[in-house]
């Protein structure tokens, strides 16, 4: 990722990347104490301003947002991805929030429900340390209630060894609840036997960086886009 620190940085690496073919920005950072994207009306005016006239894709971050920032981000960005903590523990010690795995998925809801499915794709991490896999498996189906469209699977990667078993449960029960399962940036390295099973038994429909052995013993379609957008947007990206 590209540090900005003002809107004007923002605007110079915009333009910087496009000119050199970028079709697709992700808008992130770290959040506030109140867990969102602190984005400022001056950002959003510079993203507002950069795509008039340019066929571009703008995903952003952005939390546990009040729905006014939700609101007024939405005039701009095509999507929101949208992280939903496995857990009340993975909110309060991971994340340091005095929230809870319902606030949001109200927000999720809402986006939802004002937006539509293609607006936004919710992210959840498996095997975190401060969850357990009923958790993580309820709150996969609390998220399949409210949208369908696609889910992001991400994997912890701050453990020695990683529970197969359990991560394979969290994509088979997505795989039955999602029309996409996805299986994310954020995974412990040397996981390519779990990448494999998750293709073998058709657990999910994309990843984010194969290795080139998987890329040709499943035939997979090569796209240098994010791993959530919807489906439509993809040829914005093919080659």
């Amino acid at each position: 990722m590209t540090q900005s620190n003002s809107p004007s940085e923002l605007r110079d690496i915009l333009y910087y990347y496009y000119e050199r073919g970028a079709r697709g920005f992700l808008i992130s950072g770290g959040f506030s104490r109140d867990g969102y994207l602190p984005i400022a009306r001056e950002h959003v005016e510079v993203l507002k301003n950069f795509r008039k006239e340019r066929d571009v894709y703008l995903s952003i971050h952005l939390g546990l947002a009040p729905r006014e920032l939700v609101d007024e981000v939405l005039e701009v960005f095509d999507l929101v991805d949208y992280e939903v903590p496995p857990s009340f523990q993975y909110v309060r010690y991971g994340r340091g929030l005095s929230k809870s795995t319902e606030d949001y998925l109200e927000l999720l809801d809402y986006l939802t429900r004002e937006y539509g499915e293609d607006r936004v794709a919710p992210h959840i991490v498996l095997s975190s340390p401060l969850a357990s896999l009923s958790q993580e498996l309820d709150v996969v189906e609390k998220i399949g209630a409210i949208n369908r469209r696609l889910i992001v699977l991400l994997v912890h990667t701050g453990v020695e060894s990683l529970d197969e078993n359990r991560v394979l449960s969290g994509f088979q029960l997505s795989r039955k609840l999602f029309r996409e399962v996805s299986y994310g940036c954020m995974r412990p390295r040397g996981s390519i036997e779990v990448v494999d099973k998750l293709a073998k038994y058709r657990y999910i429909d994309r990843v984010v960086n194969p290795s080139r052995k998987l890329i040709e013993k499943y035939g997979m379609r090569l796209i240098n886009s994010c791993c959530s957008i919807s489906k439509q947007t993809l040829k914005l990206f093919e080659e």
